[in-house]
């Protein structure tokens, strides 16, 4: 060979690239690197959460589970405070629940936005609770047990963030070069179903998700700010969320209501509750020769423990309009059929011919069960039964007082004197003032763009400064639920083949119309999920820019990068947080998330149809057994990914 080509051939810069596209690593290190790395159990070198369904300290009470003590993130702040709104909202994923069936007006009003949420000064813990439903339509089977959570259509949920300033437990934001790791043990299996109404039976091609992050659902109350239903989701609109079902006279074929039908058999009910076949099937008298004695007994069964005292419930020739009547064949005798069956009945008493044993008056009758000596101070607004609560022009308010039904609205508290010290008659004086005050001023941002000089130009038909506002406020409640969602849905999902990969919500602003939703997911190959066996898996998460990319760790073996993708932009509705206490900033173990699919309007009897992304794309859970999740927030490095799967392949066979 000659000097020259030598000289042509002989480079000092060899350099070694690693294609990324690929799904195996590369892997440069010295001899002594290469050995098993052992920590004598997990590596929680920057482990800022953990929980373990087989420690007990992370099970805790109705349904709850919560990272262990001891890890946390070192950016957390947990202050004391109470969520006062967040009821409004709670009731749509179980926070908390009541029986949509055995409910009255006045009860559900009294529960609705009364519930208070505590968070503990400095509890860093990742908190998740069951999640379920009040509109007995789906159920949610889970349950723990021998050290795993065994998830057959239900799933946890939680809230890692309200208010900034006030309660994070877990990075909501994440910086050029910063990665994240989530790990989790768990053996996919094709469990006996117990139901036959999970979200999975709804949208089974949502079935698989085990992880979930962003905002729980859009904001509910667009219902109220769209009652025009603009982009013609809606698919019963004879009834609006402002109506309410009066005097049970509602066809079940015209609206969709409670579903009353199927109620579930597991519920135990406590000694004071009513049967529903006592309301829905109960026929006070039969046809022919009543026997007064004999009705009474029968009403024992749902008069005992509601009222103090069952006598004063009917009185001779009193009775309730809401119990229906008709005359038999020959018009002597009277049928008499609770409201619940469908009779529209004035809430009132009036007089009306009641059959008596022989040897009893009028006058000193009462059902066999007591006597009266007179009706002198009985007349006929006398209500022995309480009337249901009439809703239906009801309004409900924050804590702070803004209307839930308004859109646009915001709200500060200040103690500047320039803006209170401003010469109105209700404005604050030198002589009212008290250092420290803090006032709230609030407003709404109008959607009007039009221009005021041209539409107050002194015509005939021209607006004045005493009816602008009309031309202002017309489209005040305009509102959109998509913005909140782009960049803020993300989860992670195992198909039917074992392949592992994820979806994720963003925007396509090539597409017309105010929903500019596009799904965008990636799978690895078929089969890297091993289907009823233990799988560790890991999946990292680089965050670059405005960019972010995933790896896929299967039992300590990478076997997907995904390609670029838009970086998780997790973040608040576009709305007052008063309004959306505990739905953004969610994390789901076992599933994804509902959306509004369970939502409960100001008018709970209503089930809205509306079908938004997030329950289209996401209503979906994982069916086997978690045995454990962690979040990490720093670069693994492959031999603690490997080590973190030989100590669970340990523990779990």
């Amino acid at each position: 060979m000659s000097m020259s080509n030598l000289q042509q051939n002989n480079f000092h810069d060899f350099r070694v690239l690693v294609n990324k596209d690929e799904y195996w690593d590369l892997f440069l290190c010295k001899d002594n690197q290469f050995l098993y790395r052992s920590y004598n159990g997990i590596y929680d070198g920057c482990l800022i959460s953990s929980i373990d369904f087989g420690d007990e300290s992370c099970i805790g009470d109705e349904g709850w589970i919560h990272g262990k003590y001891g890890y946390s993130w070192s950016g957390a702040v947990v202050k004391e405070q109470k969520l006062t709104n967040i009821s409004y909202v709670g009731f749509d994923n179980g926070l908390y629940t009541f029986r949509k069936d055995r409910i009255t007006n006045k009860e559900f009003t009294e529960l609705f936005g009364s519930k208070e949420y505590h968070i503990l000064q400095g509890d860093t813990r990742l908190r998740l609770h069951r999640v379920s439903g009040n509109t007995l339509q789906y159920d949610y089977p889970l349950s723990i047990e021998d050290g795993y959570a065994k998830f057959n259509g239900g799933f946890y949920q939680g809230f890692f963030k309200t208010e900034c300033g006030k309660y994070e437990v877990l990075p909501s934001s994440f910086d050029d070069g910063q990665t994240i790791h989530v790990e989790m043990t768990l053996r996919p299996c094709d469990l006996e179903p117990e139901s036959d109404r999970t979200i999975n039976d709804k949208y089974p091609e949502n079935k698989g998700i085990f992880f979930y992050i962003g905002t729980r659902a859009e904001n509910k109350f667009v219902y109220l700010y769209d009652k025009d239903d603009v982009d013609g989701l809606e698919q019963c609109l004879e009834l609006g969320v402002d109506d309410f079902v009066e005097d049970g006279e509602i066809s079940k074929e015209d609206y969709i209501i409670g579903n009353f039908y199927d109620v579930d058999p597991e519920f135990v009910e406590s000694p004071n509750q009513f049967e529903l076949g006592d309301y829905t099937d109960y026929v006070y008298y039969e046809f022919g020769e009543p026997d007064p004695d004999e009705a009474i007994d029968e009403m024992d069964d749902y008069v005992d423990g509601l009222v103090p005292d069952k006598r004063t419930l009917f009185t001779s020739g009193y009775v309730h309009d809401c119990l229906c009547w008709e005359e038999d064949e020959e018009g002597e005798d009277y049928i008499l059929i609770p409201f619940f069956r469908g009779c529209s009945c004035p809430v009132r008493y009036r007089k009306v011919p009641k059959p008596k044993p022989s040897g009893t008056t009028d006058e000193d009758y009462l059902f066999g069960n007591g006597y009266i000596s007179d009706f002198d101070g009985l007349d006929y607004d006398t209500d022995y039964v309480e009337p249901e609560l009439d809703i239906t022009d009801f309004e409900y308010y924050t804590a702070n007082g803004l209307s839930l039904s308004e859109a646009n609205q915001y709200y500060f508290y200040t103690d500047n004197k320039f803006l209170m010290f401003d010469r109105t008659k209700d404005g604050m004086t030198v002589n009212k003032w008290v250092d420290g005050t803090m006032y709230m001023y609030s407003g709404r941002r109008n959607k009007f763009k039009g221009n005021l000089f041209i539409y107050m130009n002194r015509t005939k038909t021209g607006y004045t400064v005493h009816n602008i506002d009309e031309l202002i406020d017309k489209d005040a409640n305009e509102y959109n639920p998509y913005v909140s969602l782009y960049g803020n849905a993300f989860a992670l999902r195992i198909t039917e083949e074992g392949a592992i990969g994820y979806r994720y919500l963003v925007e396509d602003c090539s597409i017309s119309g105010r929903d500019k939703t596009s799904i965008i997911e990636g799978y690895s190959n078929d089969g890297v999920i091993k289907n009823c066996e233990w799988n560790t898996v890991n999946i990292r998460f680089d965050f670059y820019g405005n960019k972010m990319r995933l790896l896929f760790y299967v039992n300590g073996r990478l076997v997907y990068i995904t390609s670029e993708l838009p970086k998780i932009d997790l973040r608040a509705l576009n709305d007052i947080y008063d309004k959306q206490e505990g739905v953004p900033y969610n994390i789901s173990i076992g599933g994804g998330t509902q959306g509004l699919l369970e939502t409960i309007q100001p008018n709970y009897m209503l089930n809205p149809t509306r079908v938004y992304p997030l329950e289209r794309y996401f209503c979906g859970s994982f069916i086997g057994y978690i045995k454990s999740f962690r979040i990490y927030d720093c670069q693994m490095e492959f031999l603690d990914i490997d080590n973190n799967f030989k100590v669970e392949n340990h523990h779990s066979t």
